[in-house]
């Protein structure tokens, strides 16, 4: 058993890490992965109390997930895998979650600073190779997020990376037929 197993361990509902490569990752506490993978507990809840009880606080998971998404996006931006997308944006949504609810705020928008290029370069390869709703759904999830970085950061870059975003939405929804502009969604 390896480090693939541990994260499958850790998120069960992101299924796709079965598909990644993970022969050239060094995740950071990779002994504390192994000891989790040998435990009953299965998730990212598990993985959390596991951690807390052998090294009494958080910062590893916090380590041990920021680390895993920037093994994701090395995959894709180095080795073109299409097979990272899927998961590295749900770990990306897994962290947003994660890290504000445990009180890393400012790795929350420090993530969101650093890696709101990359995910947004991920829409076309999501529309080019996923089903109409299922890319409609990541698609609106990353456009999701980068307005929310143009909402936190003030820099030109992510107010053009917002608009970027939302044309490529438009335009999928539009050659699916899909009716709904993301501004006139009302809800959560």
């Amino acid at each position: 058993m390896g480090l693939k197993e541990a994260f499958i361990k850790v998120f069960p509902e992101i299924p796709e890490l079965d598909k990644v490569d993970f022969s050239q990752y060094s995740p950071p506490y990779p002994s504390l992965l192994e000891a989790y993978l040998r435990e009953g507990e299965e998730g990212l809840r598990g993985f959390e109390e596991y951690a807390k009880e052998k090294t009494g606080g958080l910062v590893p998971v916090e380590r041990v997930l920021v680390s895993l998404f920037q093994y994701l996006l090395i995959r894709y931006r180095r080795f073109c895998e299409y097979s990272v997308v899927k998961p590295a944006v749900k770990v990306f949504i897994t962290l947003k979650g994660w890290l504000n609810e445990n009180g890393f705020e400012r790795e929350w928008k420090l993530l969101l600073h650093n890696f709101a290029g990359y995910l947004a370069d991920m829409m076309g390869k999501i529309a080019e190779n996923e089903d109409c709703e299922l890319a409609n759904a990541y698609l609106t999830t990353i456009y999701r997020l980068m307005e929310e970085a143009r909402n936190i950061f003030p820099e030109k870059y992510f107010a053009d990376l917002e608009e970027s975003a939302k044309s490529i939405l438009l335009d999928f929804r539009e050659r699916c037929g899909i009716g709904e502009n993301p501004r006139e969604r009302k809800g959560c």
